[in-house]
């Protein structure tokens, strides 16, 4: 297991334990969606670095994950505009 960082804006900000980007961004969400209404920024990034956001330039690296929010939803992929 490893420690993963999941960000959206300011109001998501989690640091999990999981096997994967993928269960650490559902545990996070969870996690969150337990002590308040959620609300997400357009994005949700998923790492193992850190959070994005307090970088200098807030730069990505290529092992990250960004998923958009719309899609994250149920937003159909054809509808979400890069």
């Amino acid at each position: 297991m490893a420690k993963f960082y999941v960000e959206s804006g300011s109001n998501l900000q989690e640091v999990v334990v999981a096997d994967n980007l993928i269960e650490a961004l559902l545990k996070a969400l969870r996690r969150v969606s337990d002590r308040n209404e959620l609300q997400l920024a357009d994005v949700v990034i998923v790492n193992e670095r850190g959070f994005v956001w307090q970088r200098e330039g807030h730069e990505l690296h290529g092992d990250e994950i960004v998923i958009p929010t719309r899609l994250l939803l149920g937003e159909p992929a054809e509808d979400i505009q890069n």
